[in-house]
């Protein structure tokens, strides 16, 4: 049995690398790139990119693994029944419910791993990502591009015209508040700065004008400042405990542990479905199974993600019905064959 085991290991890790090098390098991609496109509001270093994708990095594992394991389990049971492997053992005593019951033990060890994951490293990093972001929208370092449109500064449009170290020259800001009132400011030059998390702006020598009922006005100034106040975020650390505490009054704080749990336990309450799936004759090699398997998936992310939208809590009652309709279809298609 323990050969046997040792064997199956094997196999399913082969398979579960082939699956995962590029699930993975596909899912760092895209997050990669919603990392990077915070370089048009805040400047970022490329250690600093590199802490963000850290950051955001279990989230990766956890949403790649579950669907990684499904695949490469269904691969190694399918390439055992083509290859007569399964028929082997199978005439050497061995059962379809000790092969489940192998997979079973690989399988609940891999959905408690994901389970900490998710109630632990995600909550933590998540955390720690926001309040970094936060941090860097109020340090004063906007990704100003001289010559450029489109930047803003509150409800401001800003446009400058050259930069010299941390002075930018020729500023000009449009605002149009109001219907029938415009706003426009032109100054010689600005300096950002930050005065207790709130990003500040000091125009220099310049001229403030505001068009109203077809009249305009000007107001000269040698230095006026400016707050941008809708950039002014608090943020507050909590520790995993509390976090999930809050599940209690939160309902998208239930939403989300809900379907964390479901997810991480997808592979566990899965394996009955893929028994079915993978173990066959191979002279009546089922057609469309490999469909069939990717349907699955979807039907259960979608099913989780509704009920876990719709029953927070209730909705991990789908974790033993999922799991007693497949040992049904594994009792009535597979065990009761083999």
């Amino acid at each position: 049995m323990r050969i046997i085991s040792r064997y199956l290991g094997d196999a399913l890790y082969s398979a579960f690398i082939s699956y995962f090098v590029p699930l993975f390098g596909i899912a760092s991609l895209i997050f990669f790139i919603k990392i990077v496109s915070y370089t048009s509001i805040i400047k970022l270093t490329a250690f600093e990119l590199l802490k963000l994708y850290l950051y955001i990095l279990p989230q990766i594992l956890f949403f790649s693994i579950p669907v990684v394991f499904f695949a490469a389990t269904l691969t190694m049971l399918k390439k055992l029944s083509f290859e007569y492997e399964s028929v082997a053992l199978f005439s050497l005593g061995i059962s379809p419910a000790r092969l489940a019951a192998i997979l079973l033990r690989y399988a609940f060890v891999l959905s408690i791993l994901l389970a900490l994951v998710a109630t632990i490293l995600i909550p933590q990093a998540k955390q720690i990502y926001k309040g970094f972001i936060i941090y860097k929208e109020s340090s004063a370092e906007l990704n100003l591009k001289p010559s450029e449109f489109g930047h803003k500064f509150g409800d401001w449009y800003m446009y400058v015209g050259a930069k010299r170290g941390k002075e930018y020259t020729n500023v000009s800001l449009f605002n149009q508040k109001a219907e029938g009132k415009e706003s426009f400011i032109v100054a010689k030059k600005a300096i950002f700065g930050n005065e207790k998390g709130v990003l500040a702006m000091t125009l220099i020598d310049g001229n403030a004008y505001t068009y109203e009922k077809e009249q305009l006005t000007r107001v000269a100034f040698a230095k006026m400042k400016m707050y941008d106040t809708s950039a002014k975020k608090y943020f507050y650390y909590t520790d995993t405990k509390n976090y999930w505490l809050y599940a209690l009054k939160n309902k998208q704080r239930a939403f989300d542990l809900t379907l964390f749990l479901l997810i991480a336990f997808f592979p566990f309450v899965s394996i009955f479905f893929l028994l079915v799936l993978g173990i066959y004759n191979p002279r009546f090699a089922p057609h469309g199974s490999v469909l069939m398997a990717f349907g699955l998936i979807l039907f259960y992310f979608a099913l989780a993600f509704s009920l876990a939208k719709a029953f927070p809590f209730w909705a991990l009652l789908l974790l033993p019905v999922w799991m007693g309709v497949g040992f049904i279809l594994f009792y009535k298609k597979t065990l009761a064959r083999y």
